[in-house]
């Protein structure tokens, strides 16, 4: 069996100072103490094989560390910087010291996948890798299953991150003044003042700032953001030109 104090020393930039043990963080790109901190050096270990081992970085992922609370956050980098709204998270990573019994920790991650809405979550413990993965039409119930791997972890990431996003074809139609395509975007993602919809009217030579969009048959009612801006106004199908921007 492969022991985590010897990976580490052979992966990881371990430093002392001040009689402690420490290395950087590749996400923060900070000093971390590891002395007495167990479940940091089974993370780093993690962040290490996405980042140096995976090639996943570069391209396909976005990382956060201790992001809501979880101790990683793997999420789907963005393909049009135009369209960024608020996105739940692809995969959330809880990290446990090494040799904890993770069944004993299932509730926890199952809580945390539910409250952020995700639908895979993993549990390592440095020796082994669970997943939980959303059962589709079932409300918050979860199906686990160990990972060999991993591999494994890169190849569900892959495989997940490869969907056809359908909401970015959707984006992309609008682009080209597809009332439809915006109607619906508005309606997932307009509602409220959680994400900031730029358009542009045909009959109006600057774009427009919006939230709170309701749409009424091929009439779409929202309120302009901004200081001054008047409350709920309101355009037809007709001047629609096109979307321009869904960002968070």
């Amino acid at each position: 069996m492969i022991h985590l104090n010897a990976e580490m020393q052979s992966k990881l930039d371990i430093y002392p100072k001040n009689n402690q043990k420490y290395t950087r963080c590749l996400i923060r790109k900070t000093e971390i103490a590891l002395n007495g901190r167990p479940e940091e050096l089974v993370r780093q270990m993690f962040i290490h094989y996405l980042i140096k081992e995976s090639g996943l970085l570069a391209n396909k992922i976005n990382i956060k560390i201790e992001s809501n609370n979880h101790d990683i956050e793997i999420y789907r980098r963005e393909r049009n910087h135009n369209f960024k709204p608020h996105q739940a998270p692809l995969i959330i990573v809880e990290v446990k010291r090494e040799n904890t019994n993770l069944p004993n920790h299932y509730p926890q991650i199952k809580r945390y996948l539910k409250n952020a809405r995700c639908n895979l979550g993993i549990l390592y413990n440095y020796h082994q890798i669970i997943l939980f993965t959303k059962i589709v039409n079932e409300l918050d119930n979860f199906e686990d299953k160990h990972l060999r791997n991993f591999q494994d972890v890169e190849n569900l990431i892959l495989t997940e991150g490869n969907d056809i996003d359908s909401n970015l074809v959707e984006f992309e139609k609008a682009e080209n003044g597809n009332f439809e395509s915006f109607t619906y975007l508005v309606k997932k993602y307009g509602k409220y003042t959680t994400n900031t919809i730029v358009f542009k009217l045909k009959n109006q030579q600057l774009k427009t700032k919006g939230a709170f969009f309701n749409v009424q048959g091929n009439k779409v009612y929202y309120d302009p953001c901004g200081q001054f801006a008047d409350k709920q106004q309101f355009f037809e199908r007709q001047h629609f030109e096109k979307l321009v921007s869904i960002t968070y």
